[in-house]
Parts: structure tokens; sequence; C-alpha cells
């Protein structure tokens, strides 16, 4: 490689960003261009210069945008920057599972924060990362057995905006019955948002996507 590693890094904790603004200080492999505060200055910054790799914090401090959130997004919107997770969070195996769901290349602790480097050089060095790619696999069809028909539809309805009332009306069903519905989808997901906010993140995975001989 004849030039630097670029490295945008997203953490909300402005002690985390200038720690690591110093130990990437004169790194003879990787430039940490940019640190930001938020996914959406996130999204501003790869706009304005390309990173090879964001490395991202999971909480954001945003009650509706996480690091996971914008690490999905990114993988969507930039498919070529790789995303190394960094999180305090050491016994949450749903977030991390999401996290490489999200399309996240590596997953390091903060206590291990020294890890970085060789991280994102393994990022840089091999396309797809030791584990990742299957773990990546085995929680999409961990979450798409989760959905049947009747609960996709339900949340392509959601996804597009319609009201609760109105999917009942268009079902010829209660109203209580489609709150009763999604309650169960939700808990489902263990999801504490918003409906639709859970039907755009479905139609992200790919859950909402038709799937042949399929049973509820």
């Amino acid at each position: 490689m004849d030039h630097k590693i670029r490295v945008l890094y997203v953490e909300d904790d402005e002690e985390w960003r200038a720690g690591l603004e110093q130990f990437f200080s004169g790194h003879g492999k990787i430039d940490l261009y940019a640190s930001v505060s938020s996914a959406q200055a996130c999204f501003d910054a790869l706009r304005e210069e390309p990173a090879d790799v964001v490395v991202m914090d999971i909480m954001l401090g945003d009650d509706k945008v996480t690091g996971l959130d914008a690490a999905l997004d990114i993988s969507m919107l930039y498919p070529s920057v790789k995303i190394v997770m960094l999180s305090s969070l050491d016994d949450k195996d749903e977030i991390f599972n999401e996290a490489f769901l999200n399309g996240a290349y590596d997953y390091i602790y903060k206590y291990d924060f020294e890890k970085l480097p060789d991280a994102i050089c393994e990022a840089m060095n091999h396309p797809s990362s030791k584990y990742g790619s299957r773990l990546k696999k085995l929680v999409y069809e961990k979450k798409r057995s989760m959905v049947s028909s009747g609960d996709r539809e339900l949340l392509i309805r959601l996804r597009d905006g319609m009201s609760q009332a109105r999917i009942a009306e268009e079902l010829h069903v209660s109203l209580a019955a489609v709150k009763k519905h999604v309650g169960r989808v939700m808990k489902k997901f263990k999801w504490e948002r918003s409906s639709n906010e859970l039907a755009v993140k479905c139609d992200k995975w790919g859950l909402l996507d038709s799937a042949e001989n399929e049973d509820d």
C-alpha cells in the first residue's frame, strides 16, 4: 500500500476522541484524518473526504441514531468502507451480533483499543474478516426465521408509513388485532423504539424481501 490508511473516528466522548487522536499521531500506516461526535457529522465527513475505515462507537448519545444504525447506513451507501466497531459493552451478545449484521468488519472493546491498528490494517489487507461474513449470515438467517409472511406484510405497510388504523381497515381486521400483532413483532426483536423504525431497519436488513417456499 503506497498511502496511509485513511480513518474516520465517530465518538461522542470528547476524551476518547482526543485520546485516539493522540494514540494514532505519527502512526506510520494510519492517518486518523477526522474524528466526529455524531452520525450526521460522520456522513458529512464521508461526503467531503472518503475514508478507508470508519471506527464507530456503539453508543453515540443520540436516542434516534446509534452507532449500529450508522454502521448499517455506511455499509449500504459506502460498501467499500470497512467498519470497525469500538464499544465498552462487553456483555451484550445481541449488540455484538447486530454489529456484524449491519456490516461491521471487526468489533473491538474499548479496554482493548490497542488492537485497533492491527484491526484497521487487517481490514485493508483482507476484503473479508475472519468471522464477520459468516456471523453476518448466521444472524441474518436467525432474524429471517423470526419473520412470518404475515409479519412481513405488516412490516411492509409500516415501512411505507401506513398507520395501524389504516392497516386494520385494509386487512379487514380490528385495530386491536393490528396493535396486538405489532406488539408481538416488536417483542420478537426486543425492540423499544417505534414500529416504523423497526420496519425500516428490517427493510435495510433485507428481511422484507419475498421468500420462496417459506412457512409461517
